[in-house]
């Protein structure tokens, strides 16, 4: 079964990133191999690219260690 917080049924399930995480990607294609790809991230919190715990946002990086993270 599987639980909200993963996106894979295997054992090295993927957790979800922080909601507040945002990129340019969400307003393309959303593929890592998207043309407009930029690899840039930012807190939707902030409006910065570190959160509100003064961390650098990314994909790896929002996630449920931190202070902020929010599912």
């Amino acid at each position: 079964m599987k639980t909200p917080e993963t996106t894979t049924e295997s054992a090295t399930a993927t957790p979800l990133p922080c909601r507040y995480l945002r990129c340019k990607e969400m307003f393309h294609d959303g593929r890592d191999d998207d043309e407009f790809s930029s690899g840039l991230y930012w807190c939707s919190r902030t409006q910065e690219a570190s959160g509100p715990d003064g961390v650098a946002c990314g994909k790896k990086e929002c996630c449920a260690q931190r202070t902020c993270y929010v599912t």
